[in-house]
């Protein structure tokens, strides 16, 4: 008795095979790219004048000034995404400096702005902030210091914010640092300002 020829699928054709191979290793190089974490950006430093700190990638310096007087009180923003900031004040002056009562005239200043002559800014409002102590590594140590919580108001929108206040001794001078971002972007921000506060470093003669 004859043998009954093989089913065609059972051997399939050269060229068969081949496509069947890349369409298969396709799907699993697929698979693991959908396994594999995003490699995030490397974070950068900035380095001026004996300050130095590193920040994530993306984030920007857009101000670094020094005041033309004797305080000769230096300022630098830091501005990260959603309208995060971090804003630096460092000078010798700050020494005797009340965290407290820095973080109180910062909420007056923005009840102040309120009284702007801009049509945007008469319907500008600030709600009183809600003030709390807390505690975060800056410039390498733990650190006490404020957090204010307030409400902007405009154009009937309400935006709940958050804004810190440290003093760090630099050792040679004094930095006042504000961090301030909206609430709802608060989680994704917050290493990012973590990573600022905590490596945060002023060398003399820089």
């Amino acid at each position: 008795m004859s043998r009954l020829p093989m089913p065609l699928h059972a051997h399939p054709a050269p060229a068969t095979r081949r496509s069947f191979h890349a369409a298969a290793l396709g799907l699993l190089l697929l698979a693991a790219s959908f396994c594999q974490p995003a490699l995030a950006a490397p974070n950068a430093t900035y380095s001026k004048d004996g300050v130095s700190f590193e920040h994530p990638a993306g984030w920007k310096v857009t101000e670094d000034t020094v005041a033309q007087d004797e305080t000769r009180l230096r300022s630098i923003d830091l501005e990260g995404p959603d309208d995060a900031v971090v804003t630096f004040n460092i000078s010798p002056y700050l020494n005797g400096q009340n965290i407290e009562a820095f973080a109180a005239t910062i909420a007056k200043s923005r009840n102040d702005s309120e009284k702007g002559a801009g049509a945007i800014a008469q319907q500008l409002r600030y709600s009183a902030p809600t003030t709390a102590p807390l505690t975060r590594n800056v410039a390498g140590q733990d650190n006490k210091g404020v957090s204010q919580r307030f409400v902007i108001s405009l154009l009937g929108q309400k935006l709940p914010h958050e804004a810190r206040f440290f003093k760090a001794n630099l050792g040679g001078t004094t930095a006042i640092v504000m961090t301030q971002v909206a609430e709802e972007y608060a989680k994704a921000t917050e290493p990012g300002f973590t990573l600022v506060l905590k490596s945060l470093r002023y060398s003399v003669g820089r």
